[in-house]
This record gives C-alpha cells, sequence and structure tokens, in this order.
C-alpha cells in the first residue's frame, strides 16, 4: 500500500486521539487500552461491512434514497456496531472510573472506525480517479472528525449512564446510541442530498453542512468540558 495513502488516512485519526488524550491529563487512561479501543472500532467497521454486504439496494431516488442511505445503511449500523464494541471494551475496564472516560473510549472507538473507513475511501478514490489527495482533504476535514464528534456524543452519554443518576441510566443508554445516530444521520443525509439537487440549492446545502457542522463542534468540544469539569469537582470532593 501506499506510505502516504496511509499516512494521509491515518493522521487526522491520530490528532484526534492526542487531543482527546491530552484533555483527559488529569487522569489519563492507560495507552494500551486507548489502542484497545481503536482495534475494537476496527472491529465495529467489519462488523458493519459483513453485516450491509448481502443487503440489496433499495430503488428510491432523490432525497428519500439520502435519507434512506443516510440513517439504514450508515447511521444506524455504524453507530449501534460502536456502541456495542464500546460496551464489550468497557465491562471489564478498571479504569473505567469517570464520566470524561466514557468519552475518551468512545472517540478512541470512533477513530478506530473512521480510520479503516478512510483507508478504504482513499483506495477507492485511487483506483477510480487516480488520486487520493481531494478526497484525503475533504475526509480529514469533515469526515473523521464527524466520527470524532459523534463518539462524544455517544461517550457523554455512556458516561452519564454508568456514573450519572442510577435511576436514568435506562434513558441514557438510549441516548447514547439515538444521539450519535440522529446527529450521524443528519449528516449524511445533508452529504448525499447535495447530489440529487441543483448546484444552486447544492451550494446552500453546503452552506446549512458548514454551519451544522461548526456547530456540533462547539457542541462536542462543550460536553467534553463538561464531564471534564464534573470529575474534577467529584475529585476534589473526595480528597477533602
Amino acid at each position: 500500500m501506499n506510505w502516504l495513502l496511509l499516512f494521509s488516512a491515518l493522521a487526522p485519526v491520530i490528532i484526534l486521539l492526542i487531543y482527546m488524550w491530552v484533555k483527559d491529563m488529569r487522569q489519563p487512561e492507560p495507552v494500551r487500552w486507548i489502542l484497545k479501543a481503536v482495534l475494537y472500532g476496527v472491529g465495529s467497521a467489519l462488523l458493519v461491512i459483513t453485516v450491509l454486504s448481502p443487503i440489496p439496494g433499495v430503488a428510491i431516488t432523490g432525497w428519500l434514497s439520502a435519507a434512506y442511505n443516510a440513517f439504514c445503511m450508515a447511521a444506524i449500523p455504524e453507530e449501534s456496531a460502536k456502541l456495542l464494541m464500546l460496551w464489550l471494551l468497557l465491562r471489564k475496564n478498571p479504569y473505567f472510573d469517570e464520566r470524561l472516560d466514557g468519552i475518551v473510549y468512545a472517540t478512541a472507538v470512533s477513530l478506530g472506525f473512521a480510520g479503516l473507513e478512510n483507508i478504504m475511501y482513499l483506495v477507492q478514490s485511487v483506483a477510480t480517479s487516480g488520486s487520493f489527495v481531494g478526497t484525503g482533504i475533504s475526509r480529514a476535514l469533515f469526515a473523521v472528525p464527524g466520527h470524532f464528534f459523534f463518539g462524544v456524543l455517544m461517550g457523554f452519554f455512556y458516561g452519564l449512564a454508568s456514573f450519572g443518576n442510577p435511576h436514568k441510566r435506562r434513558h441514557y443508554l438510549w441516548l447514547a446510541w439515538f444521539a450519535p445516530v440522529l446527529a450521524h444521520g443528519l449528516y449524511d443525509t445533508i452529504v448525499m442530498g447535495m447530489g440529487t439537487t441543483s448546484a444552486a440549492l447544492s451550494g446552500w446545502l453546503m452552506v446549512l453542512f458548514i454551519a451544522a457542522f461548526n456547530g456540533l463542534r462547539k457542541y462536542s468540544v462543550g460536553l467534553i468540558d463538561e464531564h471534564k469539569l464534573t470529575d474534577e469537582q467529584n475529585s476534589s470532593t473526595r480528597e477533602d
């Protein structure tokens, strides 16, 4: 495999892993467990490929096709597989002891998924157009961070389910699945919908997409900081 292609596919994944690890520097998770989470994310991607590959396409067009593919062929199976792997990873993890840890591990799983997916897309781009540069740049700016943000949503609510109000555990577990599915599905619907409309409408959809993406970025950073602050306060209370 082209080493430059491999570097281009994995560089944004590594950068976001480091970013999340730095955010958790007060009580960082062991590197081996982070790497294990990434491998579980790769496993979730392979699981989705195995499950979806025999499913035939649906004879629909336009926005309905975009929404169907976005939710039924991407968001629902992908986020379900990630949540399954997150649960398998954390059910016997002795280091999973704070709310922020849910985000740390969920984003690592999501980035493992994104890494394998990125390699596949770049290889496909080379096969069809002879170059991976354009695809690599667009996915580094949007697709990989998108998976990271979906992981933040999943991990935020998973952390609440594990260390929040025990009477709301089921509610938070539901949100740990539903929130990333909704965000992922809407993200993909807008992107896929651009190919079904006029050039003028596609331009407006691009503006909408960038605005929504930036809003998701800010919201995700806020969720990370919220759990980080809560964990710091809980730690100070225990020490006192």
